[in-house]
């Protein structure tokens, strides 16, 4: 009499496709999802800098006049917990943002490095959807960034 095995489990050119399946997958999503991770620290460093310059707004308003500080740490000191319960002083990259005003208290600047962490010369008015170009806002409006196009429109 001859046994027959049965044999149970894959063969290694089975686990192989498997793997080079899951590989290939693999290399078309992670960039997608990098993408998105992206939009996502894009998206809420936009809101944190409206957020920002809304309590800005409410200041001045009652103080006839923006914060005249030092950088975002003095406006911390300005703002919260009146005017903000928590100041957002990083980007969604982990970069400090940057706060700017005149000397009067008149007009202000509020920068995101982006994702590169560098601050770029400030054109004109510029909209841009790479993550990497600065994010900016002068007296509450958007001159640079993804959100500057968005305001252009309205």
């Amino acid at each position: 009499m001859h046994r027959r095995r049965h044999q149970r489990g894959f063969t290694l050119i089975e686990m192989v496709v498997v793997v080079a399946i899951i590989g290939i997958i693999a290399a078309i999503a992670l960039p997608n999802l990098m993408n998105a991770m992206d939009r996502s620290r894009q998206s809420s460093t936009v809101a944190d800098m409206r957020t920002v310059a809304t309590a800005l707004e409410r200041y001045a308003f009652d103080n006839n006049g923006y914060p005249v500080v030092d950088g975002i740490a003095g406006l911390r000191a300005e703002l919260a917990p009146r005017y903000l319960k928590k100041l957002p002083v990083e980007d969604g990259w982990d970069h400090p943002l940057v706060y700017e005003v005149d000397e009067a208290g008149s007009t202000f600047t509020l920068l995101s490095p982006g994702k590169d962490g560098e601050l770029q010369p400030l054109p004109a008015v510029a909209a841009d959807e790479s993550f990497a170009v600065d994010i900016v806002m002068v007296d509450g409006v958007f001159v640079r960034g993804p959100a500057a196009e968005a305001e252009g429109e309205s």
